[in-house]
């Protein structure tokens, strides 16, 4: 028999989920109630651009045990209809219905191009087989863009 020998690459390929996460950002609905605001609100909500854009930790509950922590997303709707825009709710998720394993607010970083507008860069936990047997969340980040001016808000 011969032997068969991976290295930590390949290993790594097959232990862990594809990172390469459908991700979805939808109009608020039950998720992105006020009440799934993660406690304490002054640690797990942030404001931007002198309070125009806020984001909040949304957790479900824990339902799904493994996905249940989405990002709550206030921004200008950019569309002229009122002075100021009225405000637009919206909520980030892994894929339609599903949410992280966990969504870090305090070390969201920021960055502003004035022709693109606001760009966050959310740390984010996925969940894996492992954390079963106590190994933390798989980390990874996820860019969304936030445009005042068109009320778009989108992935990169």
């Amino acid at each position: 028999m011969r032997g068969f020998k991976l290295t930590l690459g390949a290993l790594a390929a097959f232990a862990t989920p594809s990172l390469a996460v459908a991700q979805v950002i939808t109009a608020c609905d039950w998720v992105g109630s006020p009440a799934n605001i993660v406690e304490p609100w002054d640690i797990n909500t942030r404001s931007f651009a002198n309070g125009a854009i806020r984001v909040g930790w949304l957790d479900t509950g824990g339902e799904p045990v493994c996905c249940s922590s989405h990002l709550l997303i206030l921004s200008p709707s950019g569309d002229g209809r009122d002075e100021p825009a009225y405000r637009q709710c919206l909520v980030a998720s892994a894929q339609p219905g599903s949410g992280f394993y966990a969504v870090d607010v305090p070390g969201i970083t920021a960055s502003y191009d004035p022709a693109l507008g606001l760009l966050l860069s959310v740390p984010i936990g996925h969940w894996h087989s492992g954390m079963e047997t106590g190994a933390g969340p798989i980390p990874d980040r996820m860019e969304i863009r936030i445009n005042q001016a068109t009320g778009n808000v989108s992935f990169e």
